[in-house]
């Protein structure tokens, strides 16, 4: 609470059912690199003792907010009631994220490696948004596409 009461414009990465050591590593490495406030993951999902993860991170985990969360949706209710709009990443999405005027405070929502985010979930978006990518291909990898979106925000923050 203190976290969100200090800050403004902030930026959690949120994983729902993310559940592969190596894509987590991978993703808190990109999350550190480009300056993302904090990442939101379920607790029991969180492999905090993987090797593999560890490995993926490279040392980055020490950098980043790890919020271990029991719900992930009450989770991000609470934040939309502190003024946090949800984006949603999704192949279906309606809009290229590019297109997006990140202003104010975000959570980047990524769902699961095969099935996505959950039907449940997907409800508290605000926003479904997609990656822009050659459509013969279907989708890119979790912690590429977190790496996509972390890399453009943190280019769009320096600029303004």
């Amino acid at each position: 609470k203190e976290f969100i009461k200090n800050n403004k414009n902030i930026t959690f990465a949120c994983l729902d059912d993310v559940t592969d050591p190596r894509n987590i590593g991978s993703l808190i490495r990109s999350a550190a690199s480009f300056n993302i406030n904090g990442i939101i993951i379920k607790e029991r999902h969180y492999p905090n003792e993987s090797k593999l993860m560890y490995k993926a991170a490279s040392g980055a985990i020490e950098y980043v907010n790890i919020f271990q969360v029991s719900n992930i949706n009450s989770t991000i209710k609470n934040l939309k009631d502190k003024n946090f709009w949800v984006y949603g990443f999704d192949g279906n999405g309606d809009k290229n994220f590019t297109d997006i005027d990140w202003k104010g405070n975000n959570i980047l929502l990524f769902g699961s490696e095969g099935s996505g985010m959950h039907q449940h979930t997907s409800k508290y978006v605000d926003f479904l948004v997609k990656i822009d990518i050659n459509k013969k291909i279907e989708s890119l990898n979790i912690s590429n596409s977190a790496a996509i979106v972390f890399h453009y925000l943190s280019y769009i923050k320096k600029k303004s």
